[in-house]
């Protein structure tokens, strides 16, 4: 399954670590913007581990499935600047 992983990291060196570990993981379609292939359970995998080099209370990481009619659902790493405000991808 094809997921697109946006972040938004305050800190340069943890941006550092975060575009390295998941380079290794995916294509980088812009600067802070991946899509990986990968199982529900493997990106799980994934947000566990990049949760141990950001923080949580500065740093977001947004997973979205890109296919249409997939089980998988968005998910939301750290903190959001506001869900209340509309967004378009």
């Amino acid at each position: 399954m094809k997921f697109l992983i946006t972040y938004d990291i305050k800190s340069p060196k943890r941006w550092k670590k975060v575009f390295g570990y998941i380079k290794k993981k995916g294509l980088n379609v812009q600067l802070s913007c991946f899509e990986v292939e990968m199982s529900d359970y493997m990106i799980g995998k994934l947000l566990e581990e990049l949760s141990k080099f950001i923080d949580l209370k500065e740093d977001v990481i947004y997973t979205y499935p890109l296919e249409p009619n997939s089980s998988a659902f968005s998910v939301k790493l750290g903190k959001a600047e506001d869900l209340n405000k509309d967004y378009v991808l």
